[in-house]
């Protein structure tokens, strides 16, 4: 009934163990696209003052802090921090602000974890303009084409596997760097509709990342797998979307998603029910958990 101190014996004091690694409270920050870096992906002030500024609020599980893209091309907008090597002494400045402002406050960084969110946004990238969109994405997927006014015949659009094999190789060379840095772990990010995640939907897809489970699931867990291999001491996170029922209309038509009906059943989610896709069904997630 009334809020505790971590002296009264706050639960949100007690450490927690995160991979082997000891947590220092339950407090944690979470990641999010930066709109406010350089077009080369370096931080500018805005965006040091708010890592200092992570480093200062006393949470001890810092996931992420940032969204930063493993190409160029894979950024959410054209401020968005870059994860890749011309960009290794932005990733430097952001974690030495924020470790050095929580030693100053707080005495010692032994206990807070610091990681890195890579991503690639894949249907949603704005790489050199806040408005425009520059796709690319796993499969056609009828709603979303139509929503975002995406040419259901362009196939320039669709990733190769050639290119999706490259792509493997740019998250490995990014979590890589993010080690180099200092960072203690990287956030492999597979959520909200961005590439990683709209793989798992890939159903209608052909060749080796689409179709069936484990097709549809092999770019996530190729990326890891790689990651484990060659740095088995850099923990790896993911933050992962459980399920995706049918796109809203907009933003503003609160709880009204397009017209899927003419789609049953729907082939075009993850952790849905293909005869009813505004409900879950978990064992696709679960299996990939």
């Amino acid at each position: 009934d009334s809020i505790l101190t971590a002296a009264a014996g706050s639960p949100l004091a007690e450490s927690i163990e995160v991979g082997g690694f000891m947590v220092g409270n339950r407090w944690c920050i979470h990641p999010m696209e930066g709109w406010d870096a350089n077009t080369d992906g370096s931080p500018t002030e805005h965006t040091l003052r708010r890592w200092r500024n992570f480093g200062l609020s006393g949470a001890k599980l810092i996931w992420g802090g940032e969204a930063a893209a493993v190409q160029p091309d894979g950024r959410a907008n054209p401020n968005q921090t870059l994860a890749t090597p011309d960009n290794e002494e932005g990733l430097r400045r952001l974690l030495a602000v924020l470790t050095d402002a929580h030693a100053e406050s707080f005495g010692s960084t032994d206990d807070l974890l610091v990681g890195l969110q890579l991503t690639h946004s894949g249907r949603f990238c704005r790489p050199n303009d806040k408005v425009r969109l520059e796709p690319r994405i796993a499969y056609h997927h009828p709603l979303l084409d139509e929503k975002f006014g995406i040419d259901p015949d362009d196939d320039s659009v669709v990733w190769t596997d050639d290119e999706l094999h490259r792509l493997v190789d740019s998250y490995l060379a990014a979590a890589h760097l993010a080690h180099k840095v200092g960072f203690r772990f990287v956030d492999v990010k597979a959520c909200h509709g961005y590439l990683l995640h709209e793989f798992l939907s890939a159903r209608i897809r052909p060749g080796e990342f689409g179709g069936d489970y484990e097709s549809r699931t092999r770019l996530l867990k190729t990326i890891i797998t790689r990651i484990r291999e060659e740095l088995p001491d850099l923990l790896v996170g993911v933050r992962l979307s459980l399920f995706d029922v049918p796109p809203f209309r907009t933003s503003t038509e609160v709880g009204r998603p397009m017209d899927y009906e003419k789609h049953l059943p729907y082939r075009h989610g993850f952790g849905v029910d293909a005869n009813d896709p505004m409900q879950p069904d978990w064992e696709e997630p679960h299996r990939l958990v």
